[in-house]
């Protein structure tokens, strides 16, 4: 039994708004509260592909700091070329370690721009985003309406217009504050399907829905003539899976919109993606993948604050590579962008807790809803909101946010 002296007992610190609620129920002063904040909060950051000789002035630097590094044994034992290292200490030791490495060779410079910035993002609770797109309340709700015969879960449910109208309609009255309308299955599998159908199915929903909901649709495509008319007929946003890959036209197309676009990492088609999906660390793979993306879409001119990402879950990935990512969605916090997360009625649910029907799997939905708003997803898209609402409210109600 722990001794009562003094009742000590393990607080848990995640960021700076607990941290100084930690100090001033000590009685902590305000002026010493501002000196210690930044110790109350620990970062493990990894880097990886580091020059050897790096990697040693960082050890050295982040120690005399009281830091650590931790780095690739061959550094030590094979006089390596090139180093992982992950980088582990207080906020304070990070900022008092910034300066330092700013004036250091063999990358430290270049190294100390990006270990900055992915250290600000992961604090920032609403990264800049297009500013129609409030985020100050989430994570959003975007419910999903597939007008399609043959989608994993509502295939047929919402082919006719009007029922698709309808569902979308009962989804904003619910508090959905995005519809994401789509007219081309993307279920492990699935063909490709021909423009003019997908223009057929998709089009009539957003002109109707528009107009009652503005600012508000979200066209589920990745072909560029799709998004092109659906923006025209009003929708506000283009989600696109192959994170603009698939369609050389779509740049061009958002450029001019200037709307918001969510890049979502897929390994393979629809068509091919759970075939064999492989990975040696997906968290990290799919880390960089979507950086690079990001990186690409600003070159070709597309706003930064107008990019969203999304992880992917089920697209191209195992149960265990769903799960993994779901452990780690706050990495994804460090790209400085707004993350969606969809795992909506999907496979890998279904194999955990022995549920083969789709729409048996709302519950399972609503938990990792929880667990996308803990890890400070800002938009979480699903076929139920109503479950979804309730679970998003009672995060943020034990959060206190």
């Amino acid at each position: 039994m722990i001794p009562a002296f003094g009742k000590p007992h393990v607080i848990c610190l995640r960021h700076r708004d607990e941290v100084r609620a930690a100090l001033r129920q000590a009685r902590v002063s305000e002026p010493g509260i501002e000196i210690m904040e930044g110790k109350g909060l620990f970062r493990a950051v990894r880097v990886s592909g580091l020059d050897a000789r790096a990697a040693n002035i960082l050890k050295q630097e982040m120690l005399s700091r009281g830091g650590e590094v931790a780095t690739s044994r061959e550094v030590y034992a094979l006089g390596g070329e090139s180093a992982d290292c992950v980088i582990m200490g207080t906020v304070t030791q990070f900022e008092r370690l910034l300066p330092k490495l700013r004036q250091q060779p063999f990358g430290l410079r270049r190294l100390a721009v990006s270990l900055e910035a992915a250290l600000r993002h992961f604090e920032q609770k609403l990264p800049a985003c297009h500013p129609a797109l409030d985020l100050s309340e989430g994570p959003l709700l975007m419910g999903v309406v597939n007008v399609t015969p043959d989608s994993f879960s509502d295939g047929g449910d919402f082919l006719d217009t009007d029922r698709a109208v309808q569902a979308a309609r009962e989804m904003a009255a619910q508090g959905a504050a995005l519809i994401d309308v789509g007219g081309e299955s993307t279920r492990p599998g699935a063909d490709p399907l021909p423009l003019d159908e997908e223009l057929r199915r998709v089009l009539p929903v957003v002109k109707t829905l528009a107009p009652d909901l503005p600012g508000r649709i979200s066209v589920d495509t990745y072909k560029a003539r799709v998004a092109a008319a659906a923006l025209e007929a009003g929708a506000f946003m283009v989600n696109d899976i192959s994170a603009l890959r698939m369609d050389p036209d779509m740049v061009p197309v958002l450029r001019d919109a200037a709307c918001p676009v969510v890049l979502m990492h897929m390994q393979g088609t629809p068509k091919t993606m759970q075939e064999h999906p492989t990975y040696s660390d997906v968290v990290e793979e799919v880390y960089t993948f979507l950086l690079e993306r990001l990186e690409w879409a600003v070159d070709q001119g597309l706003a930064e604050e107008n990019l969203l990402v999304d992880p992917g879950i089920g697209f191209g990935k195992t149960l265990e590579h769903n799960l993994e990512l779901l452990r780690n969605l706050e990495v994804f916090r460090s790209l400085g962008r707004p993350v969606v997360v969809g795992t909506s009625r999907k496979r890998f649910l279904g194999e955990i807790l022995g549920l083969p029907e789709p729409k048996a799997r709302d519950i399972a939905t609503a938990f990792t809803t929880v667990m996308a708003a803990l890890a400070g997803a800002h938009i979480v898209r699903v076929h139920r909101i109503d479950l979804n609402r309730d679970a998003v409210r009672l995060t943020q109600a034990v959060r206190g946010w």
